[in-house]
């Protein structure tokens, strides 16, 4: 997962009304400080990869929303998660082609 995923990430989950700006986004929901996503609106950071500790926190606290909410937010919560996941998946692959590209 890359930042600019999880700054879209913030942006949909601030819409729905489930946070109330990046930095509660930052402290509540990825475990970090109140200025972490700032980090990734900076010159390359919408590139840097998303630590594995901040993703597997962000995916618990979203299953653990999703067993308390209301079955629309729900399904849109589980939503996220997948969206985590494809976004995984995606960063994974482009990551082994930027090394394979580099083996002779």
């Amino acid at each position: 997962m890359y930042g600019f995923q999880l700054l879209r990430l913030c942006e949909e989950m601030k819409s729905l009304g489930l946070v109330s700006s990046r930095e509660q986004f930052s402290r509540s929901w990825c475990g970090r400080g109140s200025g972490y996503l700032h980090d990734y609106t900076r010159r390359d950071g919408a590139t840097a990869r998303v630590s594995s500790r901040t993703i597997e926190r962000l995916r618990l606290r979203l299953a653990e929303a999703g067993a308390l909410l209301p079955e629309d937010l729900r399904d849109r919560v589980r939503a996220y998660d997948e969206a985590i996941i494809r976004d995984l998946y995606i960063s994974d692959l482009l990551s082994r082609r930027s090394i394979d590209a580099r083996c002779p």
